[in-house]
């Protein structure tokens, strides 16, 4: 091909081909157009040829002279090359597609060039003539070129712009309208010449596909994993193909009925399946197979519809007689706890949104949420063994309390629920008290007496919710309530209790936001030497700034410390703070002696506190045994025991003195402060606060002193508000106080002047 060939064929290509690629076969078929509806094709020609005599009849001058030699010569042109066209396609060669474009163009332009001079020479005869003819043939482009919508545009456009420049340069009004009407009718042809342009090409492109899916489909048949049948009107089976490799299948199942051949309890399903697809809706369900002489098998099954056949059905069905075998464990496992064998949160769920349906019509009934007391004390220090013969007891025990109606389920963790039958307040009480005269039951676990008490929250469907989420959490907030009560106890759901969930989580949002914005600020309070009433030190309490600049207390987050990653920051902020004040006394030469911080079970939980916390000592260069730790007797309990001991002994034997605070009140035994390095022993302010009042918390407190003293530890007596209690830990023996006494807890800008104010400093 030479190169004006080639500058020619790419704008030719283009102006044959379409939007989409279709495939080559239906390329090949679109462009055919060209050469095809001889009737159309010859009557364009006949008609342009005769229209142009006419007009050079009416006319005789140069110009029609010219558009009738022009008409003559193109139509001399084209019929050769459309008849070569055709013989080419017949033969299986490449017709002339380009000269065939080109000529069509040509002849196109040349119809639109006698339209203008017809319609410039306002013989409206000749111009009506002319005009109806063009519309005439239009039409027959647009039909002959639906394969080249393109074509079609470009020759209706070289038909009809000449047109209408014409109608609006005419002195006539009426044509001059004419001509601004011809674009939008030259619009319209073109929008429905791409529309069947599209149209046939789809026809075609389907039809491609249709043969080529034909030896596809049989071969997806051929492989198919699944038993294909097809039905008749009747319902008797008129084809069938088995999986490949599939043995033990009857010979023949050819005109016998289908539904039979299925389990009697499936027959109206299946029925109702096929009356489906019947009706033009594909359909399916799982069946049972009957076969004589074969086991019953499971099969999922589809009917669908078998478009242009008579009445045909499709059934295709897949063997999962496997699957079944192990289905109905599956599905048991999936609503149920492994555990203990309850109901799970799911089957909770359903049966709370039905009984909702029923409490609206008359069927009252309740939600009690069941949570097991200390469960997690009892898991860490007994083992997970002990903690699940705990839950599978206390689930064994909550189904003996149940009525025959009432649904047991475990929801997680420590957590038990009941769906029980209930129309009022006393309902609910009973079903408690039934509960927890079988919890009282004693439980032995590896000759263990173990308690098995639990906090019941509840709340009434309607009453309390409306839906399941309301009931859900109204019975939530209440078990909220029953443990911040005391727990072993029942609460029932009011909307008080709401106030107080509602108050938990502002201290949460609170807590975080004091760490975000660094609101939490150290206050310290003076430890007072007895007898002399020097400071000796200081004890760090946590204060912190709400929105307002208002100094709160640790109450005010009281919530946070019982969540453990909110515990551990706060915790990490004061521990810091602390020892950056430390640090500044001291090269500030404050002799501030020492600081306890409080630290909880918590702290102990992250692996290696002990080296974090004297790594940050030795960045800011201060001495170990200006530090004090206050533990509470909780760390001592736990599987964490084990590092809480090697973690104290670390920092005990490096020099920070341990401190055990709020001692006689928790659950430490005296063996702890054999096993544990414990330093000091802090009096409990309840006991501080009843000296003079209570001989028991007196020989109490005088207890402690007398342990210390023999185990040569430090007694710290906190509390302390008058001169009376001072007398009396001063008498017995107590080294150390602190209290309002001699000061409130402090600033770190105020403890300077503190330390340097005299023998106490600023108290009294």
């Amino acid at each position: 091909m030479t190169a004006p060939d080639q500058d020619l064929s790419r704008p030719i290509a283009w102006l044959v081909g379409t939007k989409a690629t279709p495939p080559a076969s239906v390329a090949a078929q679109l462009q055919a157009g060209l050469f095809t509806s001889m009737p159309i094709f010859l009557g364009g020609i006949i008609n342009s040829i005769a229209i142009a005599a006419i007009a050079a009849a009416r006319h005789p001058t140069t110009p029609f002279l010219i558009w009738l030699s022009l008409e003559v010569a193109i139509g001399l042109i084209r019929l050769p090359i459309v008849l070569g066209g055709r013989a080419a396609l017949r033969n299986g060669r490449k017709p002339p597609v380009t000269a065939a474009a080109l000529c069509s163009c040509a002849w196109a332009a040349s119809v639109g060039f006698g339209a203008f001079i017809s319609i410039r020479t306002e013989d409206w005869v000749l111009a009506t003539i002319i005009c109806l003819s063009a519309a005439a043939m239009v039409c027959g482009i647009c039909l002959r070129n639906f394969g080249t919508p393109r074509l079609a545009a470009l020759m209706v456009s070289l038909m009809l712009v000449p047109c209408a420049v014409a109608a609006l340069l005419t002195s006539e009004a009426v044509i001059a309208i004419v001509g601004l009407q011809l674009p939008i009718y030259m619009i319209t042809i073109f929008a429905s010449s791409f529309a069947l342009h599209e149209m046939m090409a789809s026809r075609m492109k389907a039809l491609a596909e249709l043969q080529r899916s034909e030896g596809l489909n049989q071969s997806i048949m051929e492989a198919s994993p699944d038993y294909t049948l097809i039905l008749d009107e009747q319902g008797r089976i008129v084809f069938m193909n088995s999986p490949r490799g599939s043995t033990g299948e009857p010979e023949n199942l050819y005109g016998m009925e289908w539904l039979p051949l299925l389990h009697p309890d499936d027959r109206d399903e299946a029925a109702r399946v096929l009356a489906s697809a019947r009706s033009g809706t594909p359909a399916s369900l799982t069946a049972r197979s009957i076969v004589e002489g074969q086991p019953v098998r499971w099969f999922d099954v589809i009917a669908s519809p078998i478009m242009g056949s008579a009445g045909q059905t499709m059934i295709v069905g897949r063997d999962i007689t496997h699957q079944k075998a192990s289905e109905a464990r599956a599905v048991w496992v999936a609503r149920h706890d492994p555990l203990t064998g309850l109901a799970n949160r799911s089957v909770l769920q359903d049966e709370l949104e039905r009984r909702l349906l029923g409490a609206a019509h008359g069927d009252g009934s309740a939600l009690l949420i069941v949570d097991v007391d200390n469960f997690k004390t009892i898991n860490d220090t007994l083992g997970h063994d002990a903690g699940d013969a705990l839950l599978c007891t206390f689930a064994e025990r909550l189904r003996k309390a149940a009525g025959p109606n009432d649904l047991v389920t475990r929801t997680g963790g420590d957590e038990f629920a009941l769906l029980i039958a209930a129309r009022n307040l006393s309902d609910v009480t009973d079903a408690a008290e039934r509960i927890y005269a079988n919890l009282r039951e004693p439980f032995v676990h590896e000759n263990r007496l173990l308690e098995c008490s639990a906090s019941i929250g509840a709340s009434m469907l309607l009453k309390d919710g409306v839906n399941r989420s309301e009931v859900m959490k109204s019975a939530d907030i209440a078990l909220y309530a029953a443990k911040a009560g005391g727990r072993g106890q029942l609460k029932v759901f009011d909307l008080g209790m709401k106030t107080q969930v509602e108050r938990q989580q502002t201290m949460l949002a609170s807590a975080r936001k004091a760490l975000q914005q660094d609101r939490i600020v150290p206050f310290y309070q003076p430890k007072v030497q007895l007898g002399t009433g020097r400071i000796v030190g200081f004890e760090a309490l946590l204060r912190w700034t709400d929105d307002y600049e208002a100094l709160r207390t640790p109450d005010d987050l009281s919530a946070a410390f019982d969540d453990p990653p909110l515990a551990a920051a706060l915790s990490e902020r004061m521990i810091d703070l602390v020892l950056d004040q430390m640090q500044e006394w001291g090269a500030s030469g404050i002799d501030f002696g020492h600081v306890a911080i409080n630290v909880t079970a918590g702290d102990f939980r992250r692996r290696e506190f002990a080296e974090h916390l004297l790594e940050k000592l030795a960045q800011r260069r201060l001495s170990p045994s200006l530090l004090q730790l206050e533990v509470t007797e909780t760390v001592f309990l736990g599987r964490t025991a084990g590092y809480v001991e090697t973690a104290l002994e670390t920092l005990s034997g490096s020099g920070v003195r341990i401190a055990l605070d709020d001692f006689g009140t928790g659950y430490a035994s005296l063996s702890h402060l054999q096993q544990f390095p414990i330093d000091l022993l802090k009096i409990d302010r309840s006991f501080v606060a009843r000296i003079g009042e209570d001989k028991e918390a007196e020989a109490i407190a005088d207890a402690v002193i007398n342990l210390a003293r023999c185990l040569a530890m430090e007694v710290v007596a906190e509390g302390v508000e008058s001169p009376a209690q001072e007398s009396f830990l001063a008498r017995h023996g107590c080294h150390t106080a602190q209290g309002y006494l001699y000061s409130r807890p402090m600033p770190a800008v105020d403890v300077p002047e503190a330390v340097l104010g005299g023998p106490k400093g600023t108290a009294r």
